[in-house]
C-alpha cells in the first residue's frame, strides 16, 4: 500500500477522509519543507499532500529520487509550489479546482457585508463594555466591481446580485463575446476588460484575480486613487495581488473607506512597513486566509486531493488536475 504524506493542518482539516481511504496509507507530516522531505525519504513516499506553505527546494530534490512524484495541493492556488522546478524533477503538480468556491465566494460576502454594517467594530466596542450604535449602509443598490471573473468571481457576482440585489460590474481578459452566457447567468450587468473603469465606478469591490507576473501588486497606489470616495475593498485570492503598503496609506487618509481581507502577502501576516499595520486600523476586518476552511469544502478538497493521487498511481495522467504544465 501507497503512503501519502498529508501535511499536518490539511491533515486535521479533514482527517476522517483521509483516515478513511483504504486503498491508502494517508500519514501527518510537518508543512516545514526540510521536515517534510525527511518524511519523504523516511517513508519512501511519491505522494505528497500540501497547503499554502512555500517549496523551494529540498522536496523537489527528495521526490525527484523517485521514478515518478506528485505534489498535489490541497486547494486551488498554487503559486506556493515552483512548476519549473517540479518539472525539472520530474514531479507532477495538481490542484482542487471547483471544489471550494462557495466557500470562498461566501466570505468574500460576508467580509463585504461586515464592512458595509461595521460589525468588526461594533462587536470590538461592545466587549469593551460600550453601547453605541453607528450608521451603516445597506448592499442593495450598490455597485460591485468583481475583479476577476473566475469560477469564484462569478459566484459572488450571482449572489451579490439574486441574493442582495447589487449592480454588477466584472472583469477579466477575456474578450466579451467569449462570455456572454457567464455574464448572463451571473447577474452581470457591465462587462469589461479595463480595469479602470471598474475600480472608477464601483462602490465595493472584490478581488478574485489569480497569482502571475502581470498581477503582481495589480491594486497599488496608482489603482486605489481610481476608486471613488466611500468605496470598500475586499480581497480574498492572494495576498501577493495587493500592494499592502499602498492600502495601509489609502485607508489611513480616508481615500479608501475600507478593506476586508483574508489573505495577505506573509502569511501568517507581517506588517509591509513596520509603521503601516492594518491591524491598527478600526476600517479593517482581517480573517486568517479562512476562505476555504470550511467542514464541506475541506472534504471536497480532501476527496479532491486523493483522487489525484490515486489517478497519479494509477498512470491516468489524462485524469489529473494539472497545474505544472507550461
Amino acid at each position: 500500500m501507497e503512503t501519502v504524506l498529508v501535511t499536518e493542518l490539511e491533515f486535521r482539516k479533514a482527517e476522517s477522509v483521509f483516515c478513511e481511504a483504504e486503498d491508502l496509507r494517508c500519514e501527518p507530516a510537518a508543512a516545514d519543507e526540510s521536515a517534510l522531505a525527511e518524511a519523504v525519504a523516511a517513508h519512501g513516499a511519491r505522494a505528497v499532500i500540501v497547503g499554502v506553505a512555500p517549496y523551494r527546494g529540498p522536496l523537489y530534490e527528495m521526490l525527484g529520487k523517485k521514478k515518478g512524484a506528485i505534489i498535489a495541493r490541497f486547494g486551488v492556488g498554487h503559486d506556493s509550489v515552483n512548476k519549473p522546478l517540479a518539472r525539472q524533477h520530474g514531479i507532477v503538480v495538481t490542484n482542487t479546482p471547483g471544489v471550494l468556491d462557495v466557500s470562498v465566494a461566501e466570505h468574500a460576502l460576508w467580509l463585504m457585508g461586515c464592512l458595509a454594517r461595521k460589525v468588526s467594530r461594533l462587536e470590538a466596542r461592545m466587549r469593551a463594555g460600550e453601547f453605541a450604535g453607528e450608521v451603516g449602509m445597506e448592499l442593495r443598490g450598490k455597485t460591485l466591481g468583481v475583479l476577476g471573473f473566475g469560477a469564484i468571481g462569478r459566484r459572488v457576482a450571482s449572489i451579490a446580485h439574486f441574493g442582495f440585489g447589487m449592480k454588477v460590474m466584472a472583469c477579466d481578459q477575456i474578450p466579451p463575446e467569449k462570455m456572454a452566457e457567464a455574464i448572463a447567468a451571473n447577474g452581470v450587468e457591465r462587462y469589461t476588460t479595463d480595469a479602470e473603469e471598474l475600480l472608477r465606478q464601483a462602490d465595493f469591490i472584490s478581488v478574485h484575480l489569480p497569482v502571475v507576473p502581470s498581477t503582481q501588486r495589480f491594486i497599488n497606489a496608482t489603482r486605489l486613487a481610481w476608486l471613488k470616495p466611500g468605496a470598500m475593498l475586499v480581497n480574498t485570492a492572494r495576498g501577493a495581488v495587493l500592494d499592502e503598503e499602498a492600502l495601509y496609506d489609502a485607508l489611513a487618509a480616508g481615500r479608501l473607506a475600507g478593506a476586508g481581507l483574508d489573505v495577505f502577502e506573509r502569511e501568517p501576516y507581517v506588517p509591509a512597513h513596520p509603521g503601516k499595520d492594518l491591524r491598527k486600523l478600526e476600517n479593517v476586518v482581517l480573517t486568517p486566509h479562512v476562505g476555504s476552511n470550511t467542514r464541506e469544502a475541506n472534504r471536497r478538497m480532501a476527496e479532491a486531493s486523493l483522487e489525484n493521487v490515486r489517478c497519479f498511481l494509477a498512470g491516468k495522467l489524462d485524469k489529473l488536475a494539472r497545474v505544472d504544465q507550461p
